[in-house]
């Protein structure tokens, strides 16, 4: 569980602010829905059905901001896994012609580094920390540093409630994944699909510099021959950026659902979000990868 609280804490790590009028945040939470069609209309409507789904269940009081920090406070400390609803906003999300810009919007980034205000915003104070701790990383500490910059307030602020419903899913699904205790034969290590981050922030396949084109082709090429057997090995060097990791990640996960829209149209004529529970099970059974997480080097 050690390393998916280090994803989620990685996932978090550069879009936190928590200035006394959250100003810094709320003109990025606005960059970032603006930049969607019709202000993220239909982001929106997907991650309102997995709220209303977590009220119902009761892991959310409602949808107020202090419900959504005792949920985030929950998952920091590895006391909650979502594995009764039945519902995958990330697939969801992933629909969308747009979906790169709900992962991740560096433009929003950039726009508030470039703000006067920025130095003077816990941004970038937790910015700096995190840095300064990335050498000796500590998931407790950090964990610590998470809780006591967030408070109530962050979540009532629409980015950071749809953030908090994509770690929950991404916990679950690494929860899934089982990856920091795996199993996995030699045979099957050998033949995995090796993906490097280097400190340049470069990605390596199987010890080959790639482009974003070449990525998505080599990874499509492997999960198709392989199937089920899949199993993708990620590196990273201990001075590659945090966001740089996280979004290599969510780059797997984009692939990996197109594809699956893929060999859905190609067996049943429609999406994959559209199939019944059965027609899932029987690609999903056929067609599936893991991640083997290696220690940084």
């Amino acid at each position: 569980m050690k390393e998916t609280l280090s994803i989620i804490i990685i996932f978090f790590s550069f879009f936190v602010s928590n200035s006394q009028e959250r100003e810094i945040e709320k003109i990025y939470s606005d960059c970032y829905f603006n930049a969607m069609p019709e202000n993220g209309k239909e982001v929106k409507r997907y991650y309102k059905i997995y709220e209303n789904l977590l009220i119902s269940k009761g892991f959310l009081k409602d949808n107020s901001g202090k419900s959504y920090y005792e949920l985030f406070e929950k998952v920091m400390t590895e006391k909650f896994v979502d594995t009764e609803t039945n519902f995958s906003l990330i697939d969801s999300i992933n629909t969308l012609n747009y979906s790169s810009l709900v992962h991740a919007n560096e433009k929003c980034t950039e726009k508030i580094k470039s703000l006067k205000k920025y130095k003077n915003s816990n941004t970038f104070l937790l910015e700096k920390r995190m840095d300064s701790i990335k050498e000796e990383f500590d998931l407790k500490n950090a964990s610590e540093v998470f809780l006591k910059i967030f408070d109530y307030r962050d979540f009532e602020i629409e980015f950071y409630k749809l953030r908090v419903l994509l770690v929950l899913e991404m916990n679950k699904s690494l929860a899934e994944f089982e990856i920091e205790t795996p199993k996995y034969s030699k045979e099957r290590i050998e033949n995995s699909l090796n993906i490097y981050l280097s400190k340049e922030n470069i990605i390596s396949v199987n010890g080959k510099k790639t482009s974003k084109t070449e990525f998505n082709k080599v990874l499509e090429d492997y999960l198709l021959r392989n199937k089920k057997e899949s199993l993708i090995s990620i590196k990273s060097s201990r001075n590659a950026q945090y966001g740089k990791y996280i979004k290599l990640n969510e780059k797997l996960e984009l692939v990996f659902s197109k594809l699956r829209n893929k060999i859905s149209i190609e067996y049943f004529n429609k999406e994959f979000n559209s199939l019944t529970k059965g027609e899932k099970e029987k690609i999903e059974k056929e067609y599936s990868f893991e991640i083997y997480d290696k220690e940084p080097e």
